[in-house]
Formats: structure tokens, sequence, C-alpha cells
């Protein structure tokens, strides 16, 4: 598989459009991105870097999120335990999560489900760390994923629930609120301007 490079636009309160790289990595898999727009009267940059082990299990995770001319940043580690850290602090809470969901972008909806490689039929509920914008709260989630058709799961946390139809690749073509607005395949050393921080 080749480095994807994918836009999304989210159309409803928060209006926003979305930049990522997917990158296969020594064995890891990276995605970097970028959502651009307004919530609430102020113009919100947030920037994006989760990475995922061999295995497809989330490892790390940053954000930098940039409201009006308020920055905030909120760094996830997962190790090969199982224990979490958020921004250097153990998060017990977090235990037993396998997954990073970032509430603003549909992009980490993949990671569970190219893991999972569910059957037409199949469903499986997995614990992700949910950070939730725009306050950067981070909670355990659990999160039913149920494979429809081949190109169309379910997703369930709590009482919401939506469809989300995906490509072979598992990346989300749309999702509640956010449709797929471009795609591009380049080669697999492909690095995004962002990566270099």
């Amino acid at each position: 598989m080749t480095t994807r490079r994918v836009a999304w636009r989210r159309s409803d309160e928060a209006a926003t459009d979305e930049h990522c790289t997917m990158t296969l990595r020594g064995g890891g898999l990276s995605l970097v991105g970028t959502v651009l727009g307004a919530e609430g009267g102020l113009p919100v940059r947030i920037e994006y870097q989760v990475l995922a082990d061999g295995a497809g299990l989330t490892t790390a995770a940053h954000v930098r999120d940039l409201r009006g001319f308020e920055t905030r940043t909120i760094a996830l580690e997962r190790d090969a335990k199982g224990n979490w850290t958020v921004d250097g602090q153990k998060m017990p809470a977090l235990r037993g999560c396998t997954d990073v969901d970032l509430g603003c972008s549909p992009s980490t909806n993949m990671l569970p489900i190219r893991r999972l490689r569910l059957g037409v039929g199949g469903s499986k509920t997995i614990a992700a760390a949910w950070v939730r914008f725009p306050d950067l709260t981070i909670e355990k989630a659990a999160q039913t994923y149920t494979r429809l058709d081949e190109s169309t799961y379910r997703c369930a946390r709590g009482d919401f629930a939506a469809e989300l139809s995906v490509d072979d690749d598992g990346l989300v073509a749309a999702y509640a609120d956010w449709r797929r607005t471009g795609l591009a395949m380049g080669p697999d050393d492909t690095e995004p301007l962002d990566a270099r921080r």
C-alpha cells in the first residue's frame, strides 16, 4: 500500500476542512493532519499526529489546538503493556484502550476498522481514548463497530450511532457530517510538510 493523502469537509456547526496524510512505515502507521475552519465564531486550526504499531494499536497521539489566539496541546502515549500517559502523567483510567479517537476528525476510525478486519455481519466492541473537542478532555469510551456490507460500518458509542463508508484501505469516505472531498496516492517515502516540527 502506498501513502494516501485525504481531504474531508465537515458541514455542521463546526464548519471545517481537513487534510490528512496516512503513511505505512517500518511496520507501523502514521496519520498527520490539519483541520482548518471556524467554531463558535472563532478561527480554528487543529494539528495532529497519531502513530500505531505493526499490530495497528495506537502508540501515541499529539494534538495542537489553536482557537483565536489561544493555543493548547495534549500528548497521549501508550506502552506495550497498555498503560497510557497524558502529557507525561499516568492515566490508569485509560488502561485497556487500544485506540485513540480524535473527535475533530474521521481519520482515526480507520485504525480499528483496519485492525479488526471484520467480516460482513461481524461486530466488535473496543475501548478507545476519546479526545473530545473543543475542551480537549479524554475519556475511555466503548465503541462498537459492525460491518454492514463490503464498504459500510456502523459505529456506536453510548447513545450515538452513525454509519460510515470506507474504501479498500479503510479510509473513511463519509461519516456523520464528514464527506471526503479528495484522495491522492503517492510513494511510500512521502513525508508531509507538517511532520517536520
